[in-house]
C-alpha cells in the first residue's frame, strides 16, 4: 500500500494521444530523503501498439516536468491487465519493486463478536505499537525499493504507524493482546461517502506469530468497521505474503484485483 498523506497540487498533462498526471508527495519525500511523486494516471485510447507508442510519448513529457520539480523517486501503481501502461513504464527505465493483490469483504452478513483478548489501542500501548511497526514489515514496496536502506524502510513502517495511532492516518487501531503485552495491531480507516472500510497495516510482533494474534485482530477490526454500518471492507498485500492471503480468505475476504508498484529513480 502507499502511505497516507495529504493531497498534493496535481500536474496534469493532456495531449491529442491521451493525458497523464503526477503528484508530488510530501510524506513520502520527508521519510525517503529524497524529492518524490508518484504518476496517477496514463491514459491512451486505441490498439495496444499505438496506445503503448502514446504513453511512451506522455512518459517523456511527465519525466521532464518531474525532472524540471526536481523530483527524485517517481513510483506508479497499475493494474496486472494493463499492459500497455506497464510496457511503457519499463520502455521508459522503470523498475517493477511490488506487487499488490487486494481483498473485499461485505459486511451485510458479518455478525461474529468481538474476539476475546482485543480492544481498540491506548496511548500508553504506544512504545509495544511501534515497537511492531518498525520490526514486523519485511515483504512491503519500501523493503522492496533498492533505493531505500533497510533502516529507512524500518523507519517509514514505525513512523506509519504513529501517524495511524495519532488518527492523522487512521481512524482507528484494534490491538490483540496476550499475557498482557500488545501482541498484534490493526489499522482502520472509514470511507463513510462511499460506505467503505478499508484496513490499512496489520502487524504482529515475532514472538506472537504462530499462535492466531493476527487473526484475532483482525477480527476485532472488522467487528469494528461492522460496528461503523459500513458496507463493505478492503485490505491489500504484497504478492508474496501467502500467509496474510490466507488470513484474510480464512475471514471471507475474496481476492478482487492486482496491481504492480513501478519506480524510477531520477537524474538531473
Amino acid at each position: 500500500m502507499a502511505a497516507t498523506q495529504l493531497p498534493a497540487p496535481l500536474s496534469r498533462i493532456e495531449t491529442p494521444a491521451g493525458t497523464a498526471s503526477w503528484r508530488a508527495l510530501e510524506w513520502d519525500t520527508a521519510e525517503f530523503g529524497m524529492p518524490a511523486a508518484r504518476i496517477d494516471a496514463l491514459e491512451a485510447p486505441g490498439a495496444y501498439a499505438k496506445a503503448r507508442v502514446d504513453k511512451r510519448e506522455l512518459l517523456a513529457i511527465v519525466l521532464d516536468e518531474c525532472r524540471e520539480a526536481g523530483i527524485r523517486h517517481l513510483s506508479a501503481r497499475v493494474d496486472t491487465a494493463d499492459l500497455t501502461t506497464i510496457h511503457a513504464l519499463e520502455e521508459a527505465g522503470f523498475e517493477l519493486i511490488d506487487g499488490i493483490q487486494t481483498f473485499a469483504l461485505s459486511l451485510n452478513a458479518h455478525h461474529a463478536p468481538l474476539p476475546s483478548g482485543t480492544r481498540l489501542f491506548e496511548p500508553g500501548d504506544l512504545p509495544e505499537v511501534l515497537d511492531i511497526g518498525r520490526t514486523a514489515f519485511i515483504y512491503d514496496r519500501f523493503h522492496a525499493d533498492p533505493s531505500l536502506s533497510p533502516d529507512v524502510a524500518d523507519q517509514v513502517n514505525e513512523n506509519w504507524t504513529r501517524n495511524c495511532c495519532l488518527g492523522i492516518a487512521a481512524d482507528a487501531v484494534v490491538v490483540a493482546e496476550e499475557d498482557g503485552r500488545v501482541a498484534s495491531y490493526v489499522t482502520c480507516r472509514a470511507d463513510r461517502e462511499k460506505d467503505h472500510g478499508i484496513i490499512i497495516l496489520v502487524a504482529t510482533a515475532e514472538w506472537a506469530r504462530g499462535r492466531g494474534a493476527a487473526r484475532r485482530a483482525s477480527s476485532a477490526a472488522l467487528h469494528w468497521f461492522s460496528a461503523q454500518g459500513l458496507a463493505t471492507v478492503e485490505v491489500g498485500t504484497q504478492l508474496r505474503n501467502i500467509p496474510a492471503a490466507r488470513l484474510y480468505e480464512s475471514l471471507g475476504f475474496r481476492l478482487t484485483r492486482t496491481s504492480l508498484t513501478f519506480r524510477k529513480i531520477l537524474h538531473a
